[in-house]
């Protein structure tokens, strides 16, 4: 008698207990943490339902203005996304020292990033104009005059922010790669499209 006494409390507490984990709504007297029931993703900046408290009801608040990462102090870009900022950019943005025509890291990236449109040597016959005409710039290739005269600062600009159909390429390219990629481009420029000397003056390991 004792022992079926027994089963039966046990069996109700086992019950009771597995009855107060149960979803019972946002209800604190039934759930302890009713968030573990009803978990929401957060998306950053756009959480529209949940942090009354921020702007717009983000989950969380925009970084302070004129704030930089850590390490990223180089990333800073004066200029605007503008006419008047591309126009400026002839004069105002000028690559830091050390940076020639002649480096293979510039070669490397040009392969990566700008061969698909431009070709490898600047001819404007990649694959993807040659699939897509249209996305074609005016200009021919980089001997055309546009690109020779073409100040480094604008290609730069254009490197950061896009232009016509170019997209932007400041998140593939850090801003000293950018500059390695203007000197080359310019290096294609003045060649005629050949990148033989460029390939054999420097030590293939820098280009990883």
């Amino acid at each position: 008698m004792t022992n079926k006494f027994n089963i039966t409390l046990v069996s109700a507490l086992t019950v009771i207990a597995l009855g107060s984990c149960v979803s019972r709504g946002n209800d604190p007297g039934w759930e302890y943490a009713p968030d573990m029931y009803y978990s929401k993703g957060y998306e950053p900046y756009n959480q529209a339902d949940s942090f009354k408290t921020n702007p717009y009801g983000m989950s969380m608040r925009e970084p302070v203005v004129g704030s930089v990462a850590i390490g990223k102090i180089d990333h800073l870009y004066s200029m605007p996304n503008t006419g008047e900022g591309y126009e400026a950019s002839a004069t105002s943005v000028v690559a830091p020292a050390g940076i020639d025509q002649i480096d293979t890291r510039g070669k490397y990236m040009y392969d990566v990033y700008c061969t698909p449109c431009h070709g490898a040597e600047g001819n404007n016959d990649g694959e993807v104009f040659k699939k897509v005409s249209t996305l074609k710039p005016a200009w021919k290739g980089y001997t055309d005059e546009y690109i020779k005269t073409l100040p480094e600062g604008k290609i730069y600009h254009t490197l950061t922010y896009g232009k016509n159909n170019m997209g932007s390429h400041a998140s593939v390219l850090k801003p000293v790669d950018r500059w390695k990629v203007v000197k080359y481009v310019k290096f294609l420029s003045s060649k005629g499209g050949s990148s033989a000397t460029a390939v054999v003056s420097q030590d293939s390991t820098s280009t990883k």
